[in-house]
């Protein structure tokens, strides 16, 4: 994994929503569609504003390996970001004029259900929540018709497809020192918890779809598009890096299970 890409690209973007400025436009949206999108802001900015510190203590495990050195600093400058986000989205939820959030119920299960296992459930959980936020930003630029709301939509969501390639790289990698079954078991908990979580947030976020003309159902379609996608991206780099590992060139691989039978490392382990 490149980490060295990593931590530079981070550190350049470090302080772009900062210079994000909507503090002198005024708001015209009607109010029934202000007041649910502001309270559906403010539950991501909740989400958003952790420290980070189990995904850090956990980045501690895999940072000495030779193929992750760096990682622990560009996790570290991953959450930066986050919390960046989360001011950004503050000062959009006040451009609402809505109210930050100090609890929030899903937020907290997000939190505990994070850090039951190990690192790469950590970042499961975390892709869940990138995933959705993909599809949610995605649809906030394209029907809030706010320039700020727009403005700060635009560079989050071009943060989120950058974060998942950290992700996809990371993984990619981690993933191929596991066994076939291992993986296999891997991607079929990674849909069980996107299903799952996709469709409370769906749920959770209603007053806010619907003002957006938006059902709950076409959003968790939409979500379970993007993990579809990214799973397919997913499995094509771990299956070539597994190949690679077991001394072939990676050209060969396919992807899914029945791929890491074929390039060898079923019968391997």
């Amino acid at each position: 994994m490149n980490t060295q890409f990593w931590i530079h690209h981070f550190q350049t973007n470090a302080s772009v929503h900062d210079q994000i400025r909507f503090e002198d436009l005024t708001c015209t949206l009607p109010d029934e569609i202000k007041e649910p999108l502001a309270h559906s802001l403010a539950i991501f900015q909740l989400g958003e504003s952790g420290t980070g510190s189990r995904l850090r203590r956990y980045a501690r495990e895999v940072a000495p390996l030779e193929n992750f050195r760096g990682y622990q600093r560009a996790i570290d400058l991953f959450v930066c970001e986050e919390q960046a986000h989360s001011r950004l989205l503050g000062r959009l939820v006040q451009h609402l004029g809505g109210k930050l959030l100090q609890k929030q119920w899903t937020n907290s299960v997000f939190r505990r259900l994070r850090f039951l296992v190990n690192l790469e459930f950590a970042i499961q959980v975390l892709l869940t929540a990138e995933l959705i936020a993909e599809v949610y930003y995605g649809t906030l630029f394209l029907r809030v018709p706010d320039e700020a709301v727009r403005n700060s939509c635009r560079q989050i969501l071009k943060d989120e497809m950058k974060h998942l390639e950290f992700q996809r790289q990371f993984l990619g990698e981690r993933l191929a020192a596991f066994t076939p079954v291992g993986r296999y078991v891997w991607a079929c908990q990674f849909r069980l918890i996107h299903a799952l979580t996709t469709r409370v947030v769906a749920w959770d976020h209603r007053a806010c779809l619907k003002a957006l003309g938006m059902s709950q159902s076409a959003f968790v379609q939409r979500c379970e598009q993007a993990q579809e996608r990214f799973q397919a991206r997913l499995e094509t780099w771990s299956f070539k890096a597994a190949c690679v590992q077991d001394g072939g060139d990676g050209e060969g691989c396919q992807t899914g299970p029945a791929g890491a039978v074929a390039c060898g490392r079923a019968q391997a382990r």
